[in-house]
């Protein structure tokens, strides 16, 4: 009786009526609970539709009825593979062999588990030993498939051995760079593109060297190709910027960091990089606050004072600058970089004394009656402008009235409409949040 049924599955199965099939061997295994035939043909069943572990429960209930049922080791192997166990595959593929070291499809699943496992010598081997068997079977199409894979394999080999040769070299480059020798390392960055003509970090690294020697033009060539190799490389982009900057594309240079602090806004250098160009642009306002954003992030960086410091003094802001110049001069001290220390000292007396002698200047052009009132200029506050906030604004810029007429125009131009009082007030927030 479970004979009928069995056949009935396997009728369905070849019409491809799946379910059907499945109820049928069910049916058989009710009668005959040690059918292992029924459960192999069940097994193929739910694996043709796509339940992997369902089929490979049947494999193994048939491999317990029968042992040596070689076409349940195969259909398990296949379903392992598909789940991506591997070295499941790979055992029941050799249990196959341990029976009958003859079955080209053992060899082929055998040669598929090495090439996941990585074992790309056993799995060519496997690959090989399948494609003779199925020759002498004069199947073709297996064969072929089996060839194909050795190829595969073979070619992804060279590949990876390019690509470490390819890492090798750029290892060399950046040693190189990093000890000075930019001759050498661009001699093998020369050979590099060479051979590979596409690596975008051959580019870059080109790039970089070229603008160490000196060839902007040539460094952003570089460092262009490299951006349209790879549009997502930040070290690309960064170094792209800083070339801008050394070229005078300062807006563009701008563009570049803009794009980096969206991706990296903890990023204090590129804030760093971005301060600079807005200040070789001559918007010292902007460069300021970018210098501030970086010491909230690094706030022991002597090097970003110092810039910050540079831009104060641009700005004519001589006492905010001989500030940053003492901090700068502070961590210099403490890192023992006594260079830099003395730099930052001489700098700092340099802006005391530029401050010393504003305060000097504008105190005789300034009406003592009202020290906002500048004779030369004929700038005058609304009359209805809070006195409080004129003498704090003042103060907190060192006496020097244009320092402070400039900011108050920039705010206005910045926020236009508003109340002379808030102008005021914002300069002020603004100034307390930078220091």
């Amino acid at each position: 009786m479970e004979q009928e049924f069995y056949e009935r599955g396997r009728e369905k199965a070849q019409q491809g009526d799946l379910e059907g099939a499945i109820q049928e061997f069910e049916q058989a295994l009710r009668i005959n609970p040690e059918f292992a035939e029924a459960y192999y043909r069940r097994g193929l069943a739910r694996f043709d539709l796509g339940d992997c572990q369902s089929a490979i429960a049947d494999y193994s209930q048939a491999l317990r009825v029968n042992p040596e049922h070689l076409d349940s080791y195969l259909g398990r192997s296949l379903a392992y593979l598909a789940q991506g166990e591997a070295q499941a595959s790979l055992e029941d593929a050799q249990q196959v062999l341990q029976i009958d070291g003859n079955r080209e499809a053992a060899y082929k699943l055998q040669g598929t588990a090495y090439r996941r496992l990585g074992k790309t010598k056993e799995a060519i081997a496997s690959f090989k030993q399948a494609a003779k068997l199925y020759l002498d079977q004069k199947d073709k199409d297996n064969c072929q498939s089996c060839l194909e894979s050795i190829k595969q394999i073979q070619s992804a080999q060279i590949q990876a051995a390019s690509a470490a040769e390819t890492q090798k070299y750029l290892t060399q480059v950046i040693n190189k760079l990093q000890q000075g020798k930019h001759r050498e390392a661009l001699e093998d960055c020369q050979w590099l593109l060479h051979v590979a003509p596409n690596d975008a970090r051959a580019y870059c690294y080109r790039g970089i060297i070229r603008s160490k020697l000196g060839n902007l033009r040539g460094a952003m060539e570089d460092l262009g190709r490299a951006m349209q190799l790879d549009p997502n490389d930040i070290q690309v982009r960064h170094y792209r910027g800083r070339v801008r900057i050394e070229l005078g594309d300062y807006r563009g240079a701008i563009a570049d960091f803009t794009q980096l602090l969206e991706l990296q806004p903890d990023n204090s250098q590129y804030y760093v990089c971005r301060g600079q160009a807005y200040s070789k642009l001559g918007d010292y306002r902007q460069g300021i606050e970018d210098y501030s954003r970086g010491l909230t992030i690094q706030p022991n960086d002597p090097q970003i004072y110092y810039h910050r410091a540079a831009a104060r003094a641009d700005f004519q802001d001589y006492q905010g600058a001989a500030d940053d110049y003492q901090q700068a001069a502070n961590l210099y001290f403490e890192k023992q970089d006594w260079q830099k220390y003395h730099q930052a000292l001489n700098q700092q007396k340099q802006q005391i004394a530029k401050a010393e002698a504003e305060i000097k200047k504008r105190s005789a052009q300034l009406n003592r009656k009202d020290i906002f009132i500048n004779q030369e200029r004929q700038i005058r506050f609304n009359a209805r402008v809070d006195r409080n906030l004129q003498e704090r604004l003042l103060r907190m810029v060192g006496g020097y009235w244009d320092v402070a007429a400039r900011l108050i125009e920039l705010a206005k131009k910045k926020y236009p409409g508003m109340p002379e009082n808030w102008y005021l007030q914002k300069v002020i927030d603004d100034l307390e949040r930078d220091r």
